[in-house]
């Protein structure tokens, strides 16, 4: 073991890359850009110019914010020593579109890479630009545009991001209301009022919940030649390549808004029905109310509330059904292949990541009321979801979460059912996925021929570095 002088519950934020702990959500225009580089020296004089230019996690930006996420190809791009490329984890090296890993991720059928709109042949690079405003952001994105011309490297895709209404996502539900909290962000994480995930969770070269160093990119120490890289922890022979960067998981979902809603009102009697089924699949009413805490009618004092478990209070899923998408992407405290309370909580909490996404698209209506999309003609505009998430661990968290939860059919002691809302639901393959179960007494209430609601149209596993690391790979020979 390496002695570190470093004290390591202190996180270096001025080495790591704002995104990871800020969402920048002052900046609400933002575009995430996807590159091919063309020449190695270019590429490499590129990121010298550029790092500078990266925000950090010490810094406030009121104007706008620039971030950087490397694919392996690019990596390699860089021609990077093998010993280098080799460290990196199995699940970054062969990327989101191999073979087996579209089964694992459900990226079969109408979600085949084949069918998307970019990533089967893998970016290089993705810039994360934000603005303030609309022309913050064309200011931004015009010296980037210089910038990467004047390297030879190749725009594949811009993808324009952005805001919606009262923080809601495009079915008219509010997001991102679950998050995991740092401990060392707190000054107090003993009063702490909500869980607590230790950095390494994140961030890597800090300890995780196994109270373990995340498994990371290193470079022999001998290849460090300008000692710019920290020490490994662990060994003396390796420098940290990963410290203070993370795994960035970046997934493209199209929301088929129209067709979520008539569904909804095939299946109910009435719109406020229709409403409460939507509710019933997304485990929350569109304000935020959870259903376990309020199940009959949405309570406005609870739109932001996340203090709450199932294993209690909900078991068996009368209030917020067992396979609904809360439930599934994070099943708090309550496990059927758990026999306690406790041991499902701390396996729900090894599997939590931390997200960054932001919709992009025109909303289906202004205000994003499910009471007027009901109602409203299909209009054929594209929106979505970009899906963000960093992990120190893209199978423990990313994967089992996609794999186990998500797509699995029999999760919850269900039979034929896949997460409601961004699940695959198969209809005619060996599998049947279709079927969203409604916990009732007596008798229970099978929904089925549920469409995809949500489309896979790219994604891609990004390596997101600190400073350091991008100086080392900018100065590397």
């Amino acid at each position: 073991m390496v002695a570190n002088p470093i004290d390591m519950t202190v996180l270096e934020k001025d080495d790591i890359q704002g995104l990871l702990l800020r969402g920048h959500g002052q900046l609400s225009s933002a575009s995430y850009l996807l590159y091919a580089f063309t020449n190695p020296a270019k590429a490499r004089h590129f990121l010298q110019v550029l790092v500078p230019k990266v925000t950090t996690a010490a810094e406030k930006p009121e104007d706008t914010a620039i971030q950087i996420a490397l694919t392996y190809d690019g990596m390699a791009y860089l021609n990077l020593p093998d010993p280098v490329m080799q460290s990196f984890c199995r699940e970054f090296k062969e990327g989101m579109t191999a073979a087996h890993r579209q089964f694992i991720l459900g990226d079969t059928g109408e979600n085949a890479p084949k069918n998307w709109n970019w990533g089967e042949k893998s970016p290089h690079f993705m810039l994360m630009v934000f603005g303030k405003s609309p022309e913050a952001l064309q200011l931004a994105l015009a010296e980037v545009n210089a910038l990467t011309s004047s390297h030879g490297i190749t725009a594949l895709h811009v993808l324009p991001t952005g805001m919606l209404h009262n923080r809601k996502e495009h079915f008219g539900f509010r997001d991102d209301i679950s998050r995991p909290v740092i401990r060392e962000l707190l000054k107090n994480p003993e009063n702490a009022q909500e869980e607590t995930f230790p950095a390494g969770e994140f961030i890597m070269g800090y300890k995780n919940l196994y109270e373990e160093y995340a498994s990371c990119p290193t470079v022999p120490a001998a290849m460090d030649k300008k000692g710019d890289l920290p020490p490994h922890p662990d060994d003396s022979n390796l420098k940290d390549l990963g410290k203070n960067g993370t795994y960035l998981v970046f997934r493209q979902m199209e929301q088929k808004v129209h067709a979520f809603w008539q569904y909804m009102k095939a299946q109910s009697k009435d719109n406020q029905s229709a409403i409460a089924l939507a509710s019933k699949m997304v485990g929350r009413w569109p304000d935020g109310s959870p259903l376990t805490l309020c199940p009959a009618r949405p309570t406005p004092s609870l739109s932001e509330a996340n203090d709450f478990g199932f294993w209690q209070d909900d078991k068996a899923g009368l209030k917020c059904p067992i396979g609904s998408h809360i439930r599934r992407t994070n099943p708090r405290d309550h496990l059927v292949t758990e026999t306690s309370q406790k041991d499902s909580t701390e396996m729900a909490a090894k599997h939590r990541m931390i997200r960054k996404g932001r919709p992009y698209g025109p909303p289906f209506v202004p205000d994003l009321n499910p009471e007027k999309m009901i109602t409203r003609k299909e209009d054929n505009q594209e929106r979505g979801l970009h899906f963000i998430c960093m992990v120190t661990d893209i199978r423990r968290q990313f994967e089992f979460v996609q794999n186990n939860w998500v797509n699995f059919h029999k999760f919850g002691g269900l039979e034929h059912d896949a997460d409601p809302i961004i699940g695959n639901h198969y209809h005619n393959e060996s599998r049947k996925t279709d079927e969203f179960s409604l916990p009732q007494y007596p008798v229970r209430r099978k929904l089925d021929q549920l469409p995809n609601f949500t489309l896979i149209k790219g994604g891609a596993y990004f390596f997101f570095p600190g400073i350091k690391a991008l100086q080392y790979m900018a100065d590397h020979d």
